[in-house]
């Protein structure tokens, strides 16, 4: 098969990780990939056998200006499939390639949601309430739709009216034996000997300051490492000063290979408002490294299922977020428990976007 993901950059971000993770993963299973992206912005290394196609939008696409880009992306589509095969399926994975594939009526091009809205939704009132539902109808009327978890899935359901052809939930890939076998090597950076580990944007999403607030409240004196860029890090310094935790608390850019860091944690903390499926809670997992979450929606519920339903936390009270890490860390042995992992080995991750393609494209 012939399949494209359409995506905003390839920066070293969440899912640009899992799609080109996703992308290696059918190629591997003997199918063409190729990306599609709204700008050239790379940070991550494209395997062998993957082609990348750029649409050199460099302003930020809103979902107001989206229909101007239409003609844009479809053009690039003609030329590639031009004397060529044309495509199975091109999975939109971004906002804002999702605003753009809206506008055009092809059951082809098939929306991705890696994002849960619940939280900004249950925040909104009655009126801005029915604006959204009427907005994620219009966006996915005559749209497949793959979501990365069940709470997702749920949500959109709920809240469109069957309007989708259809919404499936398909979990994130992850390359098990690799993520192992990169552990191993050197971290790039010089770390202390023991660290509590945040791994992910600084970004309001990710409630950061929640984790800081919580950091000073625990009895266990252990660093804090945040591996991370974003638009709040200078504020997150200036409050690590003001908790007075500054000298605990050290801040280093993302980098191509994080998991000799999380396998090296004692503890890996999310504190997010809202995620999809968080990654990094998968890959601390993978690793034998020991987690603590809050129970937002969607996806530490989902994952944390089994033994590891202990390390999720149904509290935002950084009192009790503290407690909850105090706890985790005093225990000497951590849960280890594979088989609740096996479900999401890139092979079997691979297949069912497969069957997507074949059972309802």
């Amino acid at each position: 098969m012939r399949i494209g993901f359409f995506l905003r950059d390839l920066k070293i971000e969440g899912v640009q990780v899992v799609t080109l993770r996703l992308a290696e993963t059918l190629v591997k299973m003997g199918h063409q990939c190729e990306l599609i992206t709204l700008n050239r912005a790379q940070e991550l290394e494209l395997a062998s056998g993957i082609l990348h196609h750029s649409l050199d939008i460099e302003k930020r696409v809103s979902f107001k200006k989206s229909k101007q880009y239409v003609e844009q992306f479809l053009s690039c589509l003609n030329k590639l499939e031009h004397n060529s095969d044309p495509f199975d399926a091109i999975f939109s994975v971004h906002g804002e390639t999702n605003d753009i594939i809206s506008y055009i009526d092809n059951p082809k091009l098939i929306h991705c949601i890696h994002n849960s809205d619940e939280y900004t939704y249950n925040n909104k009132n009655w009126f801005n309430k029915i604006k959204f539902k009427r907005k994620l109808s219009t966006k996915i009327k005559n749209k497949h739709v793959v979501c990365v978890s069940n709470g997702i899935r749920d949500f959109v359901k709920a809240k469109t009216d069957g309007c989708a052809l259809s919404v499936t939930t398909i979990y994130n890939p992850f390359d098990i034996e690799k993520i192992k076998q990169l552990s191993f090597e050197e971290p790039i950076y010089q770390l202390p000997q023991e660290y509590i580990l945040f791994v992910g944007r600084l970004e309001e999403q990710k409630n950061i300051p929640l984790l800081l607030e919580s950091i000073s409240n625990m009895t266990t004196n252990i660093p804090l490492v945040i591996i991370g860029e974003g638009s709040l890090e200078a504020d997150l310094k200036q409050q690590a000063i003001d908790l007075g935790i500054n000298h605990k608390v050290l801040f280093f850019p993302f980098c191509l290979n994080p998991y000799p860091i999380i396998r090296q944690a004692k503890l890996l903390a999310l504190t997010s408002v809202h995620e999809g499926l968080p990654t990094v809670l998968i890959e601390a997992l993978i690793l034998d490294t020991a987690v603590a979450s809050t129970n937002c929606p969607t996806g530490p519920a989902e994952i944390l299922i089994g033994k590891y339903k202990k390390y999720l936390i149904d509290s935002e009270s950084p009192e009790k977020i503290a407690l909850h890490i105090d706890g985790v860390l005093v225990t000497e042995t951590q849960v280890n428990e594979q088989s609740v992992i096996q479900r999401f080995t890139a092979n079997i991750i691979g297949q069912q976007y497969l069957d997507v393609i074949k059972k309802e494209v």
